[in-house]
């Protein structure tokens, strides 16, 4: 449809995708890139109607809802940081609805005779409302499916870069489970990297991919299709063009929700049916020793492909048994256990818990060490939606131990919120790696942010009498704790968290130079572990 344009005056690039993967969701539009910054203005993007108007301090922010009676389709917009542009009175409906209801939030339906608008008309500034940084959301729907703005003539990417492909996972209800890491060839496909025998292996298939597309933002993305092939025969094919409202509910159906995640970026995406069918390919009844190569797949919206061969040989028949589904799981020495009976739980294999003397030298960093066994928490066919409920025992009465998981599939540290009871501590599981008691003595570290985020506003939208001052601050162990300390001239000053970016910001009236040119302001900030950060000095000039 060319009736739908691009709902910016500038091109700016697409920084998240459609039906990507979330904590709790899937995200059901595309977000552009504002670098950090508020106030671009936004665009109508068809000839429509003002449908709703809400806000909320979290999720979308200030956000409206368009309609077009023509293309009978909605529009969503999130994140705003203001309703100013070419139509009067809807900067000041927002405020008087603000005003008159809950200053925290409103949700409401506009008469549509109220607001009417053409394709291109500036209805609203870029914002940060609601969670996340600074970016423009925009959702397009209609009464039962969602649409990726990327199918779209207006949307289309000027991009030559196929997906990146990282690795394939291989489960097999025979009890195998592999997580292979993938090489990029000279000619642009994908094998594997170390193996050089086809993968001997029976019984009932599940294949995953993790992979990502960057397109024109340069970080990572949703990629706009997947598929499983067998010679020609398409085994699994998957295209996020649009998507049902009961589609988009179940993002384990698309996903693995225990290996993939949003920060770090990591998606790993099943390739068969879930939970229908359940599985990629039956190599039951072949013929042992007989080889098969099979291809995986993953496109973008630019049409660019990426593939990977995936080469097996069939193997020895497992004797059949009988499936009796188990939900608890306990570490051969009685300190580890994973209780998954409230979850949703597919497969028929089983959770394996391995103990490690010593976590591999990799995964240590100077001042967070560690103090008790690790265990491996690994899967073989077997997945879960939701958390299973964890068990470590054992005495730890340090403030700075914690027990923390390690994630193998992104490769980082991930505190774990336990409660203590007894001799126990307590954790919700929802993910596989390594668990282990970590002491952390590395203290937070503040410093300027890159010069790309020194700004968080477009001078239209900034208050003019007061100067912004942004300060970056990093944890890499147990993360940034609310006691911060703030000194202005050597006394406590107001101060704001942003805890998507991780900074702190602060306001300074730029009438204070009638007393003084400079000014000098401290910071300090603690972790969880209770290390505090060196101070930090920044001298203010006005």
């Amino acid at each position: 449809m060319k009736k739908i344009i691009w709902p910016l005056e500038m091109k700016l690039p697409i920084s998240g995708s459609f039906a990507e993967y979330r904590n709790s969701h899937l995200h059901m539009g595309c977000d552009f890139k504002t670098y950090g910054i508020n106030g671009f203005p936004v665009l109508s993007v068809f000839d429509a109607r003002l449908a709703t108007m809400s806000y909320s301090d979290y999720g979308y922010g200030l956000s409206i809802v368009l309609y077009s009676p023509s293309l009978n389709m909605y529009a969503r917009y999130a994140h705003l940081n203001d309703l100013n542009g070419d139509v009067s009175g809807l900067e000041d409906l927002k405020h008087s609805l603000r005003l008159l209801g809950n200053p925290r939030g409103f949700s409401v339906k506009i008469n549509p005779d109220m607001f009417h608008f053409t394709a291109g008309t500036k209805i609203a500034r870029s914002g940060e409302t609601g969670s996340g940084v600074s970016h423009l959301h925009l959702e397009l729907y209609d009464h039962s499916s969602y649409y990726n703005p990327l199918k779209f003539p207006n949307y289309l990417q000027n991009d030559t870069t196929p997906p990146i492909i990282q690795s394939v996972y291989i489960d097999s209800d025979s009890g195998f489970s592999e997580n292979y890491p993938v090489i990029k060839n000279e000619d642009g496909t994908y094998s594997f990297e170390e193996l050089k025998d086809p993968i001997r292996i029976n019984g009932k298939l599940r294949i995953r991919i993790a992979g990502y597309d960057i397109m024109t933002s340069r970080n990572r993305n949703n990629v706009y299709g997947v598929k499983l092939l067998d010679d020609y025969k398409v085994l699994y094919s998957k295209t996020l063009d649009q998507m049902s409202y009961r589609e988009a509910s179940h993002r384990d159906n698309l996903y693995d929700i225990n290996t993939s995640s949003l920060s770090p970026t990591m998606y790993v995406y099943n390739l068969f049916n879930s939970p229908a069918g359940d599985y990629s390919l039956d190599l039951n009844g072949l013929v042992e020793g007989s080889l098969k190569v099979l291809k995986a797949e993953l496109l973008d919206s630019s049409g660019n492909i990426s593939s990977i061969d995936i080469p097996i040989q069939i193997g020895k028949p497992a004797p059949k048994k009988a499936v009796v589904l188990q939900k608890s799981f306990t570490s051969a020495d009685g300190v580890l256990k994973l209780d998954f009976r409230n979850s949703k739980v597919s497969g028929e294999g089983k959770i394996e818990i391995n103990k490690l003397d010593k976590i591999p030298e990799d995964l240590a960093f100077p001042g967070f060490t560690q103090v008790s066994d690790a265990y491996e928490v690994k899967s073989v066919n077997y997945s879960w939606k939701g958390y299973a409920r964890g068990e470590y025992r054992g005495n730890f009465p340090d403030k700075d131990d914690g027990l923390y998981i390690y994630d193998t599939a992104f490769k980082q540290w991930v505190a774990l919120n336990e409660k203590k009871s007894g001799k126990s501590l307590g954790f919700n599981l929802t993910r596989l790696g390594i668990i282990a008691i970590m002491k952390d003595k590395t203290p937070p570290v503040i410093n300027f942010p890159y010069m790309v985020y020194r700004d968080f506003n477009l001078p239209e939208v900034k208050d003019p009498r007061m100067l912004e001052r942004f300060y970056a601050v990093y944890d890499r162990g147990s993360g940034i704790s609310n006691n911060m300390t703030v000194l202005f001239e050597g006394s406590s000053y107001p101060f704001e968290f942003d805890r998507d970016r991780n900074f702190i910001k602060l306001e300074i009236p730029l009438n204070f130079k009638k007393f003084k040119s400079y000014f000098i302001i401290q910071i300090q900030v603690q972790d969880k572990a209770g290390n505090k950060s060196e101070w930090f000095t920044d001298v203010v000039y006005l």
